[in-house]
C-alpha cells in the first residue's frame, strides 16, 4: 500500500513539474519581447514589490522565496542571452563559489580556467562577458598575480564580493579518520589548518596540489587519502565530510573581484581602486595621498608592489571609499596625477553581499 501510494505521488509530482516548466517556457516568450536588457530591468525593479505581497499573503519565508525567485530569474535571462563568466578553477573552487554568489540571479554560464592570467586574457579576447579572482585574504594578505594583471591589463575591476574560507576534512565515502594515511591540498590551505592536521592527523604524509578542488577530486579517487578542501569540492566529486570547520581561524575571508569592462549594476558601497608610481624622493608618497585627506575621502587599503624589472622602486595599490563619478573624487585625481609619475583606475565598483 505504501509503494502504491508513493507511485501515485511521484506520478502527480512530476505532472506538476511539467506544468511548472510550462509556465516557465511562458514566462521566456512573454520577456523575449523586450530583450534582454530590458528584461533584467523588469525582472530586477519587480522582485521587491512582488516579494513583499506573495510572502504575507502564503505566509512564506521572505528570504528563501528571494534566493529560490531570483534563481528563476537567473534561468530565464540565461535562455534569452547567457552571461558568461570565468573563474579560477579547477569546478569546487572558492572562486567558483564567489562567482556563484556574484552572478547566480544573472543566468551565467560558468567556465572553468587553470591560471589567473587566463581568466584575464579570456576577457581581453571577449571569449567571456566576465572573469572572478582572488584579489587578497584576511590571514595571507594580497594573491600578487592578480595585482600584476590589474597593473598591465586592460580589464576593469567590476564588483567585489567575499568568502569566509571554511576548510573540510574530505575522502572517499566510508573512510574513517584513523584510515587516513595521505593528506593533500593547497599550501595555502594547508597552512591554514596546522593546528588540527597536528593533532588529528599526527602521523599523515603531507602532499601539496595546486588547488584545493585538485586535491579533492583526487583523493575521493584513492583509498586511505584524504584532501582538505570545500564542501562545494565534496558535493562535486562525490566525497564525503569527515570533520568540517577545521581552520585554525575563523575570521579566514577571502575578497574575490569581477574583471570586465562594464561595471555591476548591483550591490552596495561604491569603492575605487587605483595604481600609482611616484619619485623616489623625500614626501612623495605623503603628496600622493594627501589630496585624499584634504577631502575626507577614507583610505580602505594601501599597499606596495615591487616593480618588475626596476630593483626596489614600487608601485603603491589604493582603493578609498567614492566613485569616480563623485565631484570631490574628479577633484582628488587630478592632483594625485599632477604628483605621481604614472597613475591608473582600476574600477569603481560595488560590494555584493
Amino acid at each position: 500500500m505504501v509503494f502504491i501510494a508513493a507511485k501515485k505521488i511521484e506520478f502527480d509530482i512530476n505532472a506538476l513539474d511539467l506544468e511548472i516548466l510550462k509556465l516557465l517556457v511562458k514566462r521566456v516568450e512573454l520577456l523575449k519581447e523586450l530583450g534582454y536588457e530590458n528584461a533584467r530591468f523588469v525582472l530586477r525593479s519587480r522582485l521587491n514589490r512582488f516579494l513583499d505581497d506573495v510572502a504575507q499573503h502564503y505566509a512564506l519565508p521572505r528570504d528563501s522565496l528571494a534566493l529560490l525567485l531570483s534563481y528563476i530569474d537567473g534561468f530565464t535571462l540565461q535562455l534569452l542571452k547567457p552571461l558568461s563568466v570565468g573563474f579560477l578553477g579547477p569546478r569546487g573552487s572558492f572562486t567558483e563559489e564567489a562567482a556563484i554568489k556574484i552572478f547566480s540571479d544573472l543566468g551565467a554560464r560558468l567556465v572553468s580556467y587553470n591560471s589567473i592570467q587566463d581568466v584575464f586574457k579570456a576577457v581581453e579576447a571577449g571569449e567571456i562577458d566576465y572573469g572572478v579572482v582572488p584579489l587578497e585574504n584576511s590571514l595571507e594578505g594580497s594573491v600578487g598575480e592578480t595585482l600584476d594583471m590589474l597593473t598591465y591589463s586592460n580589464v576593469k575591476i567590476c564588483g567585489e564580493t567575499e568568502l569566509r574560507i571554511s576548510h573540510c576534512l574530505i575522502a572517499k565515502p566510508g573512510t574513517k579518520l584513523e584510515d587516513i594515511e595521505i593528506v593533500l591540498s593547497h599550501p595555502m590551505a594547508l597552512a591554514q589548518c596546522r593546528s588540527y592536521i597536528s593533532n588529528k592527523l599526527k602521523n599523515v604524509r603531507i602532499e601539496t596540489r595546486a588547488s584545493t578542488a585538485e586535491a579533492v577530486k583526487e583523493a575521493v579517487s584513492k583509498e586511505r587519502v584524504a584532501a582538505i578542501g570545500s564542501a562545494l569540492a565534496a558535493k562535486l566529486y562525490g566525497g564525503e565530510i569527515i570533520a568540517s570547520g577545521i581552520e585554525d581561524n575563523r575570521e579566514n575571508y577571502t575578497r574575490f573581484i569581477a574583471i570586465g569592462f562594464k561595471p555591476l549594476d548591483k550591490g552596495v558601497e561604491t569603492k575605487t581602486s587605483i595604481i600609482f608610481t611616484v619619485k623616489n624622493v623625500p614626501g612623495a608618497l605623503y603628496k600622493a595621498l594627501e589630496p585624499f585627506a584634504i577631502r575626507g575621502i577614507n583610505l580602505t587599503k594601501i599597499e606596495s608592489r615591487p616593480i618588475k624589472g626596476r630593483p626596489w622602486e614600487y608601485m603603491f595599490f589604493v582603493d578609498f571609499a567614492g566613485s569616480i563619478e563623485d565631484a570631490k573624487v574628479v577633484e582628488a585625481l587630478e592632483d594625485v596625477k599632477r604628483v605621481t609619475t604614472s597613475m591608473k583606475i582600476l574600477g569603481s565598483y560595488k560590494r555584493i553581499v
